[in-house]
């Protein structure tokens, strides 16, 4: 009996987690939605003068390229720590936010994965297109995850940033011959569907007490 009655408490609590985790909310918390919001800006900008410079409007050279291939991962890298060192003190949120933040965590590890599965097809068949098609992978990743969490907040603007990373991703899949377009969309996308979204619920989080219960 109180086994059951400890497992009825558990899907409560679960419940409510669920229903009181925020109204806009997807759970990540302001330094989350500033760090997610953040890469959308750095890798938007970098994804944009790549464009330019495919377009012939820029010209980096090989320093300025080296530059640009780096520094927004550098950047990123420091917030990211940053962002590790101040939520530790902070409350983790309710059983929504935990399972939101694991999802996006998953999709973040399967992306190592797959940057060691195309950069190795890439240079063994001596074919840059094959790392072309990681962006495309990812962005279809992040369509899936965006979906979870829409299936648990139930928010349309939250289907729309899924379906948003994935048209994107199956575009940016079927144009790794037209490197203008292909950055276009891509840089498009990480501003639409990363860098929107991120600031938004880092704006919200900020209105919004944050749900401690277990």
């Amino acid at each position: 009996m109180n086994d059951k009655l400890k497992t009825v408490q558990d899907d409560l609590a679960f419940l409510r987690g669920l229903a009181e985790g925020g109204a806009e909310r997807a759970g990540f918390g302001v330094a989350g939605g500033a760090l997610y919001g953040s890469a959308g800006l750095l890798y938007g900008i970098q994804t944009l003068v790549y464009f330019a410079q495919e377009k012939g409007l820029v010209r980096l050279g090989g320093l300025g390229n080296l530059i640009l291939a780096w520094l927004p991962t550098l950047i990123f890298v420091v917030l990211m720590t940053i962002v590790i060192v101040v939520e530790r003190k902070r409350p983790k949120g309710g059983v929504a936010s935990r399972a939101v933040n694991a999802a996006f965590a998953g999709a973040g590890l399967a992306n190592l994965a797959l940057i060691i599965v195309f950069a190795v097809a890439a240079a063994r068949n001596h074919d840059f297109r094959y790392w072309l098609f990681h962006p495309a992978v990812v962005f279809v990743m992040q369509g899936a995850v965006w979906y979870a969490v829409f299936a648990l907040r139930k928010r349309a603007w939250m289907l729309v940033v899924s379906l948003g990373w994935l048209a994107s991703g199956v575009a940016l899949g079927l144009l790794v011959d037209r490197a203008d377009l292909y950055l276009l969309i891509a840089g498009f996308g990480l501003f639409a569907f990363m860098m929107v979204p991120g600031f938004f619920m880092m704006r919200q989080a900020q209105r919004q007490p944050v749900y401690s219960a277990a």
